[in-house]
This record gives structure tokens, C-alpha cells and sequence, in this order.
């Protein structure tokens, strides 16, 4: 009887699973049953995925008859990165926020700031093909507080919170191929110079057309890019750069901005970061702008799609095992497979959630 009830469980089994096997009899497994989360056609998850970075870099020096000479001083450096993601079927929406504020303070020259930094970008985007999205995207750029030339006596105010301040819109495509490298290009973009500052408001000043204008409208075009790449284990090189050229004005005139960091993960709790930034705009100064940092500090990431894969890795799913050893010959019948499960999961672009079907390359 125990016999009899193997075999025909055997047979049964291998009919209701056929229709789970691609045409080199590979297994392809019901994504819903082993995943919380599905994924998109650039094999990322479905839902909200968060990443943040915090990072302090405190530098310190303290002198007392030292012959070698010195000035006691202190410095600060504190950085904010945040990306807010969220996917669903074909739509997108991507978020980053970059705050950053640091000081040195020395008994000669008092305090001054290091550096000083506010960048946020939105970007929505729809699927119209694999890896390439119509988007539209807000970017705001601007620094918290005044800075100043010291050179000259008395002082020269440089800038200040939003003086200027840029606001960029535009509208156009993105080449997605994974999460660590994508393209944009706007061919319609509007970028708003702001100048909030009175003492700021001069002609010529950020591209001002008259004294008093606190704004600056354009429409031009807008290239960007992102690449991050790994080059040792622990260590990462986080790439952008954004390049806008004014459709009314000088239009081979580009303005760049270009950002870097290189990221030396210590452990958990420390990293080493040299970041590099270079900007050309005519508007601010008819020449190459350029800032090079080096820290070692403590940094707090937070990664919410590791979370999901430590919680995957706990809660593992045995599937059932039936000894048939002792069922010899087992005669294993022809099965014709479902050629439209498998269209369904090969042959289409894009994954039906509603499905219970999902490409076993997305999986493993």
C-alpha cells in the first residue's frame, strides 16, 4: 500500500509542477510565496527602499610650549545623505537629500566655515521600455550660511542662504540600467537663479540682469549622470555630475558641477571620505571652482534592503523531501510543458504582479 501511495503521490507531483519548468527543465518558483517584495524590469524591489549616511568628522589640536610652534584649533565637519526610493510596476519615484555643514575655529582667525552644502533633488519617472523612463525631476542647491572672501580689509561677503540659490526643473529621459549607474538628459530644462541676499543684488552678480533682481530665469538643456562603483571590498567611489546649457544665452557656454566621493569603510562605525567638488559657471567666476576634502569620522548607515535580506536569510522554507529509494524503476512519464506560462514569464517585458509568475533570474 505504502507503495502504491508513492507512486501515484510521485506521478501527481511531477504533473502540478510542470507547469513550473522553463524549457531546459530549470525550476522556476512562485515569487510570492518566497519573497516580500516583487521587483521591476532593473531588478529593483517593489515598495520603498531607504539609504542614509551620517557622518562627523572632529580634528582637534592643543599646544602647550611646544618649541615646533602651533595654534590650538578645532574643526567640524557634519554630513547628512539620504536616498528615499520608491518602485511600483512601472513608475518611480527617487528622492535624495544632501545636507552639510563644517567649520574650523583657530585663536588668529576665529571660526570660519569649511564647507557648507544643501542639495535635494526629486526625480518621477515612467517606464516606457526596459532600463529607459520618460522623467521629470526638482532640483534645489544652496549653502546655510554668509560666506566671505577674507582676503581684502574689510572682509567681501560671497554668498549666503539662498544667494544664490538655484532651482532646476526639467522634463525628458533616463537610462536606468541598474541601481548604480544612470543617465539623464532634459532637453527641456528651467533653471532659477535666486539671489535673497540685498547686499548680493548687483548687476553681473550670479548673471543678474540690474541692480536690485533677485532672480535669474533660463531654459536650456540639462546632461547628468551617476555612477557608483565598487573598487575594493569596503571601499566605493560614488561619481556625479551635472551639465546645463543655456538655450538663450551663450549656449556653448556649459555650466558643470561635478561631485565625488571616495569612501574607505573603517567598520561599521568609522569610514575615511575624500570628497572632490568642481564647478564652472560664468555667472559666479570665469573660472575653474575647485574643493578637495579628507576626513576620518564616524558614519551611521542606514540600508533598509539589508534588513529585508537578513529577515529572508532567517526565514528560510524547507521544501518537502519524499524518499523513493526504495521505488525502483520509477517510470517517469513525457511531459508536455505550458508553452504559455512559459511566454507568460520569458517572452514579456515587464513583470504582472497580479501574476503569480515571476523570472527566476530575478530571484537568484
Amino acid at each position: 500500500m505504502r507503495l502504491i501511495f508513492s507512486v501515484i503521490f510521485l506521478v501527481l507531483s511531477l504533473f502540478t509542477s510542470a507547469q513550473f519548468l522553463d524549457t531546459s527543465g530549470n525550476l522556476i518558483i512562485d515569487g510570492r510565496k518566497y519573497l516580500k517584495s516583487k521587483v521591476d524590469t532593473t531588478g529593483r524591489a517593489s515598495g520603498w527602499e531607504i539609504y542614509g549616511a551620517n557622518t562627523l568628522t572632529v580634528n582637534q589640536n592643543t599646544f602647550s610650549n611646544w618649541m615646533a610652534g602651533g595654534e590650538n584649533s578645532v574643526s567640524l565637519n557634519a554630513k547628512v545623505d539620504y536616498e528615499f526610493n520608491y518602485r511600483k510596476k512601472k513608475h518611480f519615484w527617487d528622492n535624495r537629500f544632501i545636507l552639510e555643514y563644517g567649520f574650523l575655529d583657530n585663536k588668529t582667525n576665529g571660526t570660519r566655515k569649511t564647507t557648507d552644502n544643501i542639495n535635494i533633488t526629486t526625480s518621477y519617472g515612467y517606464l516606457i521600455r526596459e532600463k529607459w523612463y520618460l522623467t521629470s525631476s526638482l532640483n534645489i542647491r544652496s549653502q546655510f550660511s554668509a560666506g566671505y572672501d577674507y582676503a581684502p580689509n574689510p572682509k567681501k561677503k560671497l554668498s549666503n542662504l539662498f544667494a544664490p540659490g538655484y532651482v532646476t526643473i526639467g522634463v525628458g529621459a533616463n537610462y536606468t540600467p541598474n541601481s548604480n549607474f544612470s543617465i539623464s538628459f532634459h532637453p527641456i530644462t528651467s533653471r532659477t537663479t535666486v539671489v535673497a541676499d540685498k547686499d548680493l543684488q548687483t548687476k553681473g552678480n550670479y548673471g543678474l540682469k540690474n541692480d536690485d533682481d533677485a532672480l535669474l530665469f533660463e531654459i536650456g538643456a540639462y546632461l547628468g549622470g551617476r555612477y557608483k562603483l565598487k573598487l575594493f571590498d569596503n571601499v566605493t567611489y560614488d561619481n556625479n555630475i551635472g551639465i546645463f546649457s543655456n538655450y538663450s544665452h551663450k549656449f556653448y557656454n556649459l555650466d558643470i558641477v561635478y561631485a565625488g566621493l571616495l569612501d574607505m569603510k573603517i567598520n561599521n562605525f568609522m569610514s575615511t571620505q575624500l570628497t572632490i567638488n568642481l564647478i564652472y559657471d560664468e555667472d559666479q567666476v570665469k573660472q575653474t571652482q575647485f574643493k578637495q576634502a579628507l576626513g576620518i569620522g564616524l558614519t551611521y548607515k542606514i540600508d533598509s534592503t539589508k534588513k529585508n535580506e537578513k529577515k529572508r536569510r532567517r526565514k528560510k522554507e524547507i521544501l518537502p523531501y519524499f524518499d523513493t529509494s526504495h521505488v525502483y524503476p520509477v517510470i517517469i512519464p513525457k511531459i508536455k510543458l505550458n508553452k504559455q506560462n512559459y511566454d507568460r514569464v520569458f517572452d514579456k517585458n515587464t513583470v504582472d504582479e497580479k501574476s503569480t509568475y515571476i523570472k527566476s533570474e530575478s530571484i537568484f
